[in-house]
């Protein structure tokens, strides 16, 4: 254990470093985001609970980074583990250009496929979406969206749910097998993605209801991604997923700045 952590303990360090930026910057948003009824039965809690005055997006912000940087460091450790054993970590310290070739690509094409379908197809049958870009991404959203998005979800759902539900699924079907076969990595990453966007819908709800549409649109566009971001882990290494997840963001958020307001 001591030369796991002697090898890694920079790595764990840096996911716990982006935890505490990009989860205060997503407890900021998040509280901005709800519906003014949500968000005033979250503030009457908090004003009960806190036996001092405090600014309620600093508290939000403070609480939400410290869940996001104990889970960036404890299953990031866990992933990385899982992963070693089951050929989906590699310790590759410089980045390649090919790969970085296919995530610039996969990061425009998805960055594309986020927002685009809700303009011309999704927004058809609910208001609410539309809705939703009627105002612009604010700056601690773009923050969370390139920092906890990026990074600490891919911690949470590749590089440690992905790896373990491979190492399960290993044991389970594979025993006479030393390695992991290619077909257990596959479906690792669809129950993994499926995982992914499932857990996107309870904030999905939140901000534009739950009709069927919504879930629909929530399961199959986040569930898309969930897909690219595993099958970088698995082809290329964590580094391109996280690459790739930031960069759908960036390309999505340029999109809804610049381009929205004129369609």
């Amino acid at each position: 254990m001591r030369s796991f952590f002697r090898t890694y303990l920079k790595t764990l360090i840096f996911f716990a470093l982006i935890g505490l930026v990009g989860g205060f910057f997503t407890g900021i948003y998040l509280l901005d985001s709800y519906p003014d009824d949500i968000k005033a039965q979250i503030i009457k809690e908090i004003e009960a609970t806190v036996p001092i005055e405090i600014d309620i997006n600093l508290i939000m912000g403070l609480t939400t980074a410290l869940q996001s940087a104990f889970y960036g460091f404890l299953l990031g450790a866990i992933g990385i583990i899982l992963g070693k054993r089951v050929g989906l970590w590699k310790d590759e310290r410089a980045i390649k250009l090919r790969p970085l070739f296919v995530t610039f690509i996969a990061s425009a094409v998805f960055g594309l496929a986020m927002i685009l379908p809700d303009i011309y197809f999704f927004g058809r049958f609910s208001d609410a979406i539309m809705e939703s870009y009627a105002t612009k991404p604010t700056i601690p959203y773009i923050l969370a969206s390139v920092t906890y998005g990026a990074i600490i979800e891919e911690v949470m759902l590749r590089l440690f749910t992905l790896s373990l539900v491979a190492f399960v699924l290993h044991l389970i079907f594979e025993k006479r097998r030393d390695e992991v076969s290619e077909s257990i990595l596959i479906l690792a990453n669809v129950i993994s993605s499926l995982l992914f966007a499932i857990g996107h819908l309870p904030a999905t709800f939140l901000i534009l209801g739950s009709s069927p549409i919504i879930i629909f649109r929530c399961i199959l566009l986040n569930g898309l991604g969930g897909l690219i971001f595993g099958y970088l882990y698995r082809k290329y290494g964590l580094r391109y997923a996280m690459i790739c997840h930031g960069g759908c963001h960036i390309v999505s958020k340029v999109i809804w700045l610049l381009f929205i307001p004129t369609i």
